[in-house]
Parts: structure tokens; sequence; C-alpha cells
């Protein structure tokens, strides 16, 4: 296990994955039906969603959960742990609804073992503040945050990686909102931080590389955000592998960055492999595939090339429209790409109609999230 762990802090997610299955085996002798056990599971399961084997992850970790309730019972430190580790899988498959549920469940539990100012506790306000950051809930995000942040400055101190993480989901929400002059000096010490504690080719460096990277961009810095990019799909290619789906964030955010300069020769290839990683990782009929086919078509619209753009316009809105828990944000911005595409072509009319769905989906959803509780913000603050 202590193997397992050294490798899965510096990235070697392979060497770990050895690691814990040799210590599955161990504990399945040992213990099997006890907290090692569990221990293992869950561990595997880590590397497996850092891999983005996710149905194999769950498989882990509701296993992991399995135990540890019939073990400690469903209101123990550890099983608030399998809580969120469930939590974190599906919110990275944009399954907002059960990541929450989970992530308020796990949070309920560690402010009764360990109280409102523990660091377990902002913990997991943090990661029920990055699900309603998924979801541009920054409103109800951002108390959460600065209250996760006070603790943990206190509790761990400030150079603690799981305040550095904090302190980024705020940046985030800042740049979000285009308060790049805020966000940048939090994305900076951040990454400072975890070069330190992981070493310049870990996952998380290549993750807080993308975030300043993108404030850069906004900035018109495009040099600087060129280095971190490139950079950052160097280490996820040689740590997660070239068919990774964070490797294909990487290069699609390479790419828009070369679009936007004009560079479409460099652009394209970037695109067109985001695309088959994320159909090979997600499926041909996922929304992260239909927001890698909106890049490409504004690709090609910006090289005249209004044919093929239209057909990829045509197939990131119809994968969209049939998906469960798409970002309809983006699914609106599909629309109004395509709708633009539409008055080059001089047909206003179906224009027209694309603009109207584009407003209506931003109107219903703007109403959703004024209408929604802020359940988790309501605490009191740091004494």
């Amino acid at each position: 296990m202590q193997e397992g762990d050294n490798a899965l802090r510096s990235g070697d997610y392979t060497h770990a994955e050895e690691s814990f299955v040799a210590a599955r085996k161990e504990a399945e002798a040992l213990d099997p039906h006890g907290k090692r056990l569990a221990e293992t599971l869950s561990q595997l399961g880590q590397v497996n969603r850092e891999l983005g084997r996710y149905p194999r992850a769950e498989a882990l970790f509701q296993e992991a959960l399995a135990i540890r309730e019939r073990v400690y019972g469903p209101a123990y430190a550890e099983t608030a742990a399998s809580l969120t580790d469930l939590g974190e899988l599906y919110r990275l498959q944009g399954l907002y609804a059960q990541s929450e549920a989970l992530h308020q469940r796990a949070r309920e539990i560690r402010e009764k073992v360990y109280g409102a100012d523990h660091s377990k506790t902002a913990e997991s306000l943090n990661n029920i503040a990055v699900v309603y950051q998924d979801q541009r809930r920054f409103a109800d995000a951002e108390p959460l945050l600065q209250r996760a942040l006070a603790i943990l400055e206190k509790q761990l101190g400030p150079e603690h990686s799981l305040t550095a993480i904090t302190r980024d989901n705020l940046a985030r929400i800042y740049q979000a909102q285009g308060q790049h002059a805020r966000a940048m000096p939090l994305y900076q010490r951040t990454l400072t931080i975890h070069e330190k504690a992981f070493g310049p080719h870990h996952p998380i460096v290549a993750r807080n590389l993308e975030n300043l990277g993108d404030t850069y961009k906004a900035e018109n810095q495009y040099s600087q955000a060129e280095v971190l990019f490139q950079r950052a799909v160097k280490i996820f290619r040689k740590s997660l592998g070239n068919d990774h789906v964070e490797t294909a964030e990487a290069m699609s955010r390479l790419g828009q960055l070369y679009e936007l300069q004009g560079l479409y020769s460099q652009a394209e290839p970037l695109f067109q492999q985001a695309i088959a990683i994320r159909e090979k990782q997600n499926g041909a009929e996922t929304p992260q595939v239909a927001g890698e086919l909106k890049n490409l078509a504004g690709l090609y619209q910006s090289q005249n090339r209004l044919e093929q753009s239209e057909d990829l316009y045509k197939q990131a809105l119809g994968i969209y429209e049939q998906a469960v828990g798409y970002d309809r944000e983006a699914y609106a911005t599909t629309l109004k790409s395509y709708a633009f595409l539409l008055r080059r072509k001089q047909r206003s009319g179906e224009a027209e109609r694309l603009e109207e769905r584009a407003k209506a989906v931003l109107k219903r959803l703007s109403l959703e999230n004024q209408s929604r509780g802020k359940t988790a913000a309501d605490i009191p603050p740091v004494p």
C-alpha cells in the first residue's frame, strides 16, 4: 500500500496499480471482509478514475463503500471517504445531482465526527463547491470555497496541497467571471506549491498549468499561454497516456489558442486528435465529443470551409439534444455559433430560430440557478 501511495503521489499510475493489486490480494487473504480490503479497493478505484476507466472505478468504489458501511456503519469517517470517492467520480461524468448528494452526505458525516471547522469538513465543502462550479453556479460555489479556504489555512497551513487546491478552485471562479487579475496570483501560487510537493511532471501540475494558461490567453499573452499548454500536453501524455481524456482536453486548449492566432494548420490536428480520444474514451454520442466537434466546426468556419463546419455543428447539436446531464450553456453557445454560420450562408430564417432557441435555453438556465437552494453555504464563519 505504501508503494502504491508513493507511486500515485508521483503520477506513476502503472506502478501504483500494480502495487494496489498486490495489496488487494494480501488483504483478501488477511482480512477478506474488513477495512484493509476496503482501503485497497478505494486506492485501486482512484487509479482507475485517474486513468479514465470510470465503470471499473465505480465498481471498486461501490465495493469499498459496501464494506465500510457494513464494518463501520453509515455515519463514520471511513464511510464518508467512500462517498467522497464516488461523488468525485460522478462529477467527472457530469452526473451532478448524484455527485452533490454524495458530497453533501459526506459533509454531514464529517461535521458530526470531526466538527464544523475540521480540514475534512473543509474538503467536503470544497467538493460541493466544485460540483456547483462545473454547473456555473458561482454564487453558490464561492462562499463555500471561501469558507473551506479559511479553515484549511488555519488547520493545515497556507502551503498545504489541499489548501492550494481549494485556492485554485477559487481562482477558477474569478477566471470564469472575467476577473483575471484576481485569478492569476492564486494560480501562480498553487503551481509553485504543487511543483514543490509533487514534482514538475505530475498531472496535478499539468492541471495548474492549464488554468494559468487560460488566464494568460484571456489577457492576450499568447506566447506565455502556449508554453504552459504545451507543457501540460507533454505531462499528460507521459503520465496518463496519449489516449487519456485529460490529454485530449490539453490538446483542445492548445488548439483553441492556435485558432485565435490564425494558426489553423496547427490547430486542426489537435482538434481531430481530441475528438478521436473522446470518442474512444467517452463514447461517440456524448457531450464531451459534442464539445470537441464544436471546436473543429468553429475552426472550419474561420477558414470559410462552411459545408464541413455545418456538418459538424449538426452532429454536435444532435448529440447534445439526445444526451442527459450536458452543459446547457455549451449547447446554447453551439446554437449561436451555428446560427452565425447560417447567416453567412444567407439563411437568416433558420438562424433566427436557432438564436431564439439559444435565448430560451439560457433564460431557463438562469431561472433555475436563481431558484437553487444554498444548503451547504449556510455555515457560520471561522472564529
